[in-house]
């Protein structure tokens, strides 16, 4: 079992880092082909897509992978979430419709901005699509499936983008902010069709749409919503901290002060953080293998070879964490040169380089309170840290300006991590 166990997480990281360099590679052709104003508008923009994508989803896809991996037939969790999926998506799609001048010239105060945001619309429905399709095949343990998805969302976005910016290149910096926000949409398409076709089989004789209001029972509707509400709502506060960051950063600054924070803001989400988060896309990757495969061996009494599979997934998370911040630490001058042909964020990346080996430990963490069905805790513990960093950015701003958007991120995200720690370990001591 325990070789099996490896292997797993061995392939799983394969993919994964390949995937990965091909994400950065989507990186460094937006950071090479928009200009540093399309940058900051695209950057601006992005806490809002967040935000709409946790809302579309609402914690579905982990939640039916959750439900199936406790079951042995996953029909009508899948029913379940497919009419909630369908009921909240047109609800979102519409509000965000109404509201998205009123966020543009009022809330974000950018009138450039808005056709940035109303590119967001056809991703909604995309990446509840995707995710539904993710969250399925987790919880029919098909992980390298689920996972492989990645490399055609990724070079979906590779080709779109190539194809995009050397036959009709864009001038205005409006077009180059919608063509970078549109491409995630192209990427959601390729990922599941992908995934749509891995399952056509599977589909071809388990479900029909004609039956898709058969059989259904308020149970399984619950059984979901009890692990997608809590999900939604930890994602939710990270989303809308992410959301309201940007606005508080510039509460109360005149235009000049403003616009430099716009400038800070722009350099550390649009090229320091894809750096910071590097392996972010393998522990991700393993907690969303970590939570059906507990939950299926926990549920069914095998704890030891739970427990092994957790501790395989933390050790190796932490490993990964630790080995980039000594990278980024060591050659962050060099690192911002190969990828963005700058240095001028250098100094931003080898300050923030150690406190973020803490977080590639926080997904697995958060997937094991998940499994355990502590998920009010992981809301409680995220709207901490989330509230300490809103805070940080609110009151040290005027203080010490561009800085202060660092040092949000940090104690938020270390608040966040150790709380989860300590009630990980909680859970398990009580569980024993």
């Amino acid at each position: 079992m325990k070789k099996t166990i490896i292997k797993s997480t061995f392939y799983l990281i394969l993919v994964s880092v390949i995937a990965k360099i091909m994400s950065f590679l989507v990186r460094i052709l937006l950071a090479r082909s928009l200009s540093a104003d399309a940058m900051n508008l695209y950057s601006l923009a992005s806490p809002t897509m967040v935000f709409i994508i946790t809302l579309a989803q609402m914690g579905i896809p982990t939640a039916l992978s959750k439900v199936i991996a406790q079951k042995d037939h996953a029909r009508e969790p899948l029913k379940s979430c497919i009419i909630i999926s369908i009921i909240n998506n047109m609800i979102i799609s519409v509000v965000f419709l109404l509201l998205i001048p009123l966020l543009a010239h009022y809330v974000l105060k950018q009138n450039a901005i808005e056709p940035v945001l109303y590119t967001i619309l056809p991703l909604i429905p995309m990446v509840t699509l995707s995710g539904l399709l993710k969250g399925y095949l987790f919880g029919i343990q098909r992980h390298l499936s689920a996972t492989a998805c990645q490399l055609f969302e990724e070079g979906t976005r590779i080709i779109y983008l190539l194809v995009v910016f050397t036959y009709y290149p864009p001038i205005d910096i409006v077009d180059m902010a919608r063509i970078a926000m549109l491409s995630i949409t192209i990427g959601e398409i390729g990922s599941s069709l992908f995934m749509l076709i891995a399952l056509r089989q599977k589909f071809h004789s388990g479900m029909r749409l004609t039956k898709l209001f058969a059989d259904l029972h308020r149970s399984s509707f619950d059984e979901v919503l009890s692990v997608s509400i809590p999900m939604t709502g930890s994602r939710l506060i990270g989303s809308l901290t992410y959301f309201l960051e940007p606005i508080l950063m510039v509460l109360g600054l005149n235009t000049i002060a403003a616009s430099g924070m716009v400038n800070a803001y722009g350099q550390l989400n649009g090229y320091v953080l894809p750096i910071l988060t590097m392996p972010s896309f393998i522990t991700v990757t393993l907690s969303n293998f970590l939570l059906p495969s507990f939950t299926y061996h926990y549920s069914r009494k095998n704890h030891k070879t739970a427990a092994r599979l957790f501790g395989v997934i933390i050790t190796t998370c932490f490993f990964i964490g630790f080995t980039c911040s000594l990278i980024c630490f060591r050659y962050s001058a060099p690192l911002m040169r190969l990828f963005y042909h700058t240095d001028r964020s250098a100094a931003l990346l080898k300050s923030l380089a150690w406190p973020f080996a803490f977080y590639a430990l926080q997904p697995p963490l958060s997937s094991l309170l998940h499994a355990l069905s502590h998920s009010r805790k992981t809301v409680m513990d995220t709207f901490l840290g989330s509230l300490s960093r809103l805070l940080c950015v609110a009151l040290l701003t005027p203080i010490v300006h561009e800085n202060s958007l660092a040092i949000g991120l940090t104690v938020g995200m270390m608040i966040t991590t150790l709380l989860h720690a300590v009630n990980v370990w909680k859970a398990l001591r009580d569980a024993t």
